[in-house]
């Protein structure tokens, strides 16, 4: 599997790492590497790669303005967002404007790969200590609230429909949506839940009626 990737980050001591590793893996193809979100937005003219890896905090546009606009234009690419950013505030704004993984600087070469290929298959990737800081931070929440969370109506379409086994592609077809959209809110459900896939979301689901 030949990934192409194409690089944004404006501090080139973190560019050179990230080339250093990537060239040790030959399913990856390096186009472009960029510093600020124009010079990106040029090249992506130019060449469409399959993985954007994004640095959230560029000189010239927030980075979730600029993953707002590539995948609007590009929505054939999945964005990768790479930043030091350790709140779950940030993990949230990030997937509501189109990205499709999550990833801290400080991960090892191990989850830099994981999140490159999970990301490219369009599924979705969360840093692995973002996932156990967002889960810890839903149990919080709800141990000292109501145990049952407030669904939107959508989240509850949406979850009678991924009970019934639909896909998110037939979900998005079926509603009318992005397949990012419905990505954006089978994750929110897994949060609001408190559980870790689709099998888990079901069955607490069931556990706490709200499917009936």
């Amino acid at each position: 599997m030949n990934i192409k990737l194409t690089i944004v980050d404006d501090h080139p001591v973190v560019v050179k790492g990230l080339l250093s590793i990537i060239e040790d893996y030959e399913q990856f193809q390096v186009l472009d590497t960029c510093n600020t979100a124009s010079s990106l937005l040029e090249a992506l003219k130019l060449r469409i790669p399959d993985v954007l890896l994004l640095d959230v905090q560029l000189p010239d546009k927030p980075g979730d303005e600029l993953a707002a606009i590539v995948s609007q234009k590009y929505p054939q690419v999945a964005i990768l967002a790479l930043t030091n950013l350790d709140q779950v505030f940030n993990v949230k704004n990030m997937f509501l404007n189109g990205v499709t993984g999550y990833m801290l600087k400080t991960s090892g070469p191990d989850v830099m790969v994981e999140a490159i290929e999970t990301v490219c298959q369009k599924k979705q990737f969360i840093d692995p200590v973002m996932k156990e800081q967002m889960l810890a931070e839903m149990v919080d929440a709800r141990s000292t609230a109501n145990p049952v969370p407030a669904l939107t109506q959508r989240e509850q379409e949406i979850l009678k429909l991924i009970a019934a086994e639909y896909t998110s592609h037939e979900i998005a077809a079926r509603l009318f949506l992005s397949h990012r959209t419905i990505e954006s809110h089978r994750l929110n459900l897994l949060l609001k839940l408190g559980v870790r896939n689709t099998a888990g979301l079901v069955r607490k689901a069931i556990q706490l009626n709200i499917l009936k």
